[in-house]
């Protein structure tokens, strides 16, 4: 009976494990794609197919890259992704590149992997959060759907700029510091949330090592 049960949770781990991969893949082949034509700027559309279990998603990204000399900040990324569509733009100073390119291609990491994560809670059985509206940007950055997003894509900036999951957090609060209302009060708020969750994903070997 023992031995049953072992295999049973073995099995499930690794089914887990091939699930999360799949993911991976299309994060990476995403990615890949959205530098290799940043590089040439050039707005493409492109379709995404991958499995999960029993389910599957075929996405369909459009990306437009904007370019802007007088824009207030290198580059500024913004995205949104539901059911079987992405969009993601990207507005750049021309002048701050090449050599803000490691902080973008950081930042396009962790924004696909975080609309991703929404497109398998809109997809997939073992994935699927009930949507709701929010009354207020803390109670949005801390709802189920939001917080798994955030955590992982922060994840990736960390992992790619070879930093903390504490300084990518830290990184993500400066650059959003304006949406709070009460940021002092708040944002301990949020980290921990977002914190919380992180350790519990480290604990169930969904990542390895990211602090």
């Amino acid at each position: 009976m023992t031995n049953f049960i072992l295999e049973n949770v073995i099995n499930k781990i690794k089914k887990n494990i091939i699930q999360e991969s799949k993911l991976d893949s299309v994060i990476n082949k995403i990615y890949r794609d959205i530098i290799k034509n940043f590089k040439i700027k050039n707005n493409f559309v492109e379709n995404y197919y991958f499995e999960r279990a029993n389910d599957y998603a075929d996405i369909k990204l459009k990306c437009k890259f904007i370019r802007d000399k007088e824009f207030n900040y290198p580059f500024s990324i913004s995205a949104n992704a539901e059911f079987d569509n992405m969009e993601i733009e990207i507005t750049y100073r021309p002048q701050d590149f090449p050599k803000n390119m490691v902080n973008l291609t950081a930042e396009v990491k962790e924004t696909i992997t975080h609309e991703i994560e929404h497109i398998g809670q809109h997809n997939f059985e073992d994935m699927y959060i009930i949507p709701k509206k929010y009354e207020s940007y803390i109670e949005y950055l801390t709802s189920p759907e939001e917080v798994s997003a955030y955590v992982k894509g922060l994840i990736e900036r960390a992992r790619f700029k070879r930093i903390s999951f504490n300084d990518s957090m830290q990184e993500w609060f400066e650059e959003n510091i304006n949406n709070f209302e009460n940021p002092t009060k708040q944002w301990p708020k949020v980290k921990k949330t977002w914190l919380d969750y992180a350790n519990k994903m480290r604990e169930k070997n969904k990542v390895k090592k990211f602090n």
